[in-house]
């Protein structure tokens, strides 16, 4: 009952792949270089906390507070 089975073609398989290529100590210093950065520019980022919103209120006295009576939101 060969009929009921149908040839299956398996293709060959793919070569591997190359090997990894070590990288240069050039772009391991540029990496590290660009790494330094991204830590000082994260640094000086400021947060949601140093905003008006979140801070504690104006300059002049005590914050508004909302009908909830918390602190005041983007909302209202």
């Amino acid at each position: 009952m060969s009929f009921l089975k149908p040839k299956v073609y398996m293709p060959p398989a793919p070569p591997p792949p190359p090997p990894p290529v070590e990288a240069a100590e050039e772009d391991t210093q540029r990496a590290a270089a660009l790494s330094e950065e991204a830590v000082k520019k994260a640094r000086k980022r400021k947060g949601a906390g140093s905003t008006i919103v979140a801070g504690s209120g104006l300059a002049g006295g005590a914050a508004p507070t909302t009908g909830t009576g918390g602190t005041p939101t983007l909302l209202g």
